[in-house]
């Protein structure tokens, strides 16, 4: 694989959807179907072809380490497939750097790691469905005593809620205790926590217990950046 696949492409067959879709309603004429394509469609193929620009890029160093990443492999492997389908798709949505990166690593992690397909389906949702700040929480949930800032915090205190340290480790939840409720709440719903309550009081040495599920953990592994 030494060709960019993406140079000198023909028009998308999104720009055609949407000029198509456009021009085949009442009233609506070709200025109109130009202007959508010109300020919605171009961006978002954009938006897509850099992320599958950026994957390609990987699989290219990958594969000379990695047989997982010798397309004759990966032709091979319906999961790669399926994944870099749904987060192709998925990119053209996406303007957040940081949920482009757990797009990325699922797809690049979709070639090596053994998963289930329901779990593999249900963590795709799980993407499209999170913020950068439900996986930051995540994160912390999951090893509250890696994180310096979280473990200074919990340092002599007798009780506390867990809101404690989510307020010192997690800058942008500081002063956002309705979100940062919706967001544990949110995580806890999907499976991925053990206990979405962040203001119940336990001990200091309990705040920086793991408070993430076994699920909740393999989903980090699904969208953390793979080993070189």
């Amino acid at each position: 694989m030494t060709d960019d696949p993406f140079k000198n492409r023909p028009e998308d067959l999104l720009n055609r959807a949407i000029k198509a879709g456009v021009g085949s309603l009442p009233v609506v004429g070709g200025p109109i179907a130009e202007f959508i394509t010109f300020v919605i469609g171009e961006p978002a193929q954009e938006r897509r072809d850099d992320f599958m620009r950026d994957i390609y890029g990987r699989i290219v160093d990958l594969e000379a380490s990695h047989a997982e990443f010798k397309a004759e492999t990966l032709r091979a492997n319906e999961q790669f497939q399926a994944t870099f389908i749904q987060a192709a798709q998925l990119s053209m949505r996406t303007i957040q750097e940081e949920k482009r990166e757990m797009l990325r690593n699922a797809v690049l992690n979709s070639a090596t790691i053994d998963i289930d397909e329901n779990v593999r389906q249900m963590f795709m949702q799980y993407i499209e469905r999170m913020t950068p700040l439900h996986v930051s929480l995540l994160k912390l949930m999951d090893d509250p005593g890696a994180n310096p800032d979280a473990k200074q915090a919990a340092s002599g205190m007798m009780a506390a809620g867990f809101d404690h340290i989510v307020k010192a480790a997690v800058p942008q939840l500081r002063h956002q205790d309705a979100i940062a409720d919706r967001i544990a709440l949110d995580l806890n719903d999907m499976g991925l926590l053990t206990s979405g309550n962040l203001r119940g009081t336990v001990s200091g040495t309990a705040l920086l217990q793991r408070r993430s599920s076994n699920l909740g953990r393999s989903f980090l592994a699904f969208i953390s950046e793979p080993l070189p």
